[in-house]
């Protein structure tokens, strides 16, 4: 069993398939500021496509290059053509434009995968030099969850199934995370086991990454005692009001 082979960006797409609420709310955002937008993380621009597909100009990056190739490939394809779309390899931490953008997005909790606060001072500094006047922040992270900070961090459990019709291959995506509250990170591993037709296991590969985790006032504190005021925050991509019972924040910031 080959367990090197990572086919976790051209399976992305297909293990999320089914998440697409955020992305008719930065659609919705995107049309409000008109452009140009700039989306870090994008992937293999699984939120970056609908909105260029309105013909707003769009500059999405990622560091990972796999995740770049396959985005980059919709572009080649022959039904697609988004001359206002380009696409980067580059850190959000430290990137840098000859412009300026009405709307900063950074969806799908990207910004947690900046584990270090000097991370996140740097990237948020970043962003402000490519910010115009009235322009707008919006990015999204999950509510901590006391419950799952001491579930058992040597427990696999099943994530979800995943069918590639293209390629006819299946899937199975196991999840074991382990939390380190000192450091507020939580630990991931996604463990994939490919499938043939008989349903025997051909091959696994792991996914490892980390997330910092951050508390509501926290990420307040953070961004404003670094030059933003906050506009909104909603506790759903339906713009629900931020409550107890949310699990999900959606920030949005502008500059002071």
């Amino acid at each position: 069993m080959n367990s090197n082979s990572d086919l976790w960006p051209e399976i992305y797409d297909q293990v999320y398939a089914d998440i697409n609420d955020d992305i008719n709310f930065y659609v919705q955002e995107a049309v409000l500021s008109q452009g140009p937008i700039l989306e870090l993380g994008c992937g293999t621009g699984r939120v970056t496509f609908p909105i260029a597909k309105l013909g707003i100009d769009i500059l999405a990056l990622d560091n990972s290059m796999a995740m770049m190739e396959v985005a980059q490939k919709k572009i080649t394809r022959p039904s697609n053509h988004y001359p206002n779309l380009e696409f980067v390899q580059s850190d959000m931490r430290n990137f840098a434009f000859d412009q300026k953008f009405n709307l900063v997005i950074i969806p799908f909790r990207g910004f947690q995968s900046l584990i270090s606060i000097s991370d996140q001072i740097e990237t948020i500094t970043t962003i402000k030099q490519h910010i115009t006047k009235n322009g707008r922040l919006i990015f999204n992270t999950f509510v901590p969850n006391s419950e799952s900070m001491t579930s058992a961090h040597d427990v696999l459990y099943h994530h979800r199934d995943v069918e590639d019709l293209e390629n006819n291959r299946k899937f199975i995506i196991w999840n074991q995370s382990e939390y380190d509250q000192f450091n507020q990170l939580v630990h991931t591993r996604l463990i994939v086991d490919e499938l043939n037709n008989k349903d025997a296991v051909v091959n696994r590969f792991y996914r490892d990454f980390s997330l910092r985790y951050a508390f509501r006032w926290e990420l307040y504190h953070l961004f404003v005692s670094n030059g933003f005021k906050l506009l909104n925050l909603y506790g759903n991509f339906e713009k629900s009001e931020f409550d107890a019972s949310s699990t999900e924040m959606i920030w949005e910031f502008a500059l002071v």
